[in-house]
């Protein structure tokens, strides 16, 4: 199968039974890929350098052949004879892997799981939005706080991905959400500068400019509505900059300080938003206070890169401020 082929292969819908494929890396994500190829019909075969055996046997038991063995040279010779149509690689998978390399050489098309799951994202209604969260140190508390968020909005949410269930578990679920905060680690941000022309368009995008993979726009590339960013911190202003992102979308940066114009920030110990609304250019949004988040049990100002980051994501999809201080008030 060519790349301009598989370029047809845009939802869960499309004709992926028959397909054979290759997935490269066998952990807890590894393990959603081929149940999800093999949800498909597709014929799949595992090469992996290492997996636990409870994840070998329950990939058996979906119908994939399993290959783990730490010598390079007998993964690749699990190659002989497969002819695979495309392959998909676990995120913990270095570009290296000799497995992927040879594949890349025989023009076999490589795939991450994050650009598979975006393919796939259709299954059972309404594609949910996409909303990218780069992990850090305070990312766990912003995708949490943002989940709480969108359930009191009633906006049905999951977080998924790094240190979550897998992203391509909640997409074959038959409950629909409306958002879907995903977690990236750094291995899932190598593989989307891998391949920079993956079509993954989140709705938002979140950066704290910690464990970049590089100097550049990759991770905010396709972004449609919004890059939120850590102003002052690490490359992720100048990521912003660089960012190839869907036409309209705005940087949003967040910080300590008074905010500029399209920007989260506080002023004078009030938390407002500068960037979704219509007169951001001589207007503010309150959201609470300084105060009121330390009454509430926030530890201030520890929390408070973390809150505006969440408040970011809530206000993206036009929660009221009023909301978003009353789940605030409950830590």
């Amino acid at each position: 199968m060519s790349s301009a082929a598989l370029e047809n292969l845009t939802s869960w819908h499309s004709p992926w039974s028959g397909l054979r494929a290759v997935v490269i890396g066998l952990g807890h994500t590894g393990f959603a890929i081929v149940d999800t190829l093999c949800e498909l019909g597709c014929d799949v075969t595992v090469i992996a350098a290492e997996a636990a055996p409870d994840i070998v046997k329950l990939s058996e038991v979906v119908g994939a052949r399993v290959i783990v063995d730490s010598d390079d040279t007998q993964r690749l010779a699990a190659l002989e004879g497969i002819d695979p149509d495309f392959a998909v690689v676990s995120p913990g998978v270095a570009p290296t892997d000799p497995v992927v390399v040879q594949l890349s050489h025989a023009g076999v098309p490589v795939l991450s799981d994050l650009n598979l799951a975006w393919r796939l994202r259709d299954k059972s209604a309404e594609p949910a939005e996409w909303i990218l969260v780069q992990h850090s140190g305070d990312s766990d508390t912003t995708v949490g706080l943002a989940q709480r968020i969108f359930q009191a909005a009633s906006h049905p949410t999951r977080v998924v991905g790094f240190q979550a269930p897998p992203l391509l578990d909640a997409l074959r679920e038959p409950r629909p959400y409306s958002a879907l905060i995903i977690q990236v680690s750094p291995a899932s941000l190598v593989w989307k500068e891998r391949f920079p022309d993956s079509p993954v368009s989140p709705r938002v995008t979140v950066s704290w400019g910690e464990g970049s993979p590089a100097d550049s726009g990759v991770f905010f590339d396709g972004t449609t509505l919004a890059c939120v960013y850590r102003k002052g911190l690490g490359p992720s202003e100048s990521q912003v900059a660089d960012a190839d992102v869907v036409e309209g979308a705005r940087a949003i940066g967040i910080g300590l300080d008074s905010p500029g114009m399209s920007d989260i920030g506080v002023v004078e110990g009030i938390i407002v938003d500068r960037a979704f609304l219509e007169d951001r250019a001589n207007q503010a949004l309150e959201i609470s206070t300084v105060d009121e988040l330390a009454e509430a049990g926030w530890d201030i100002p520890g929390d408070i890169p973390a809150i505006l980051a969440a408040v970011a994501i809530a206000r993206s999809r036009d929660v009221e401020p009023a909301l978003i201080a009353g789940v605030l008030s409950l830590p």
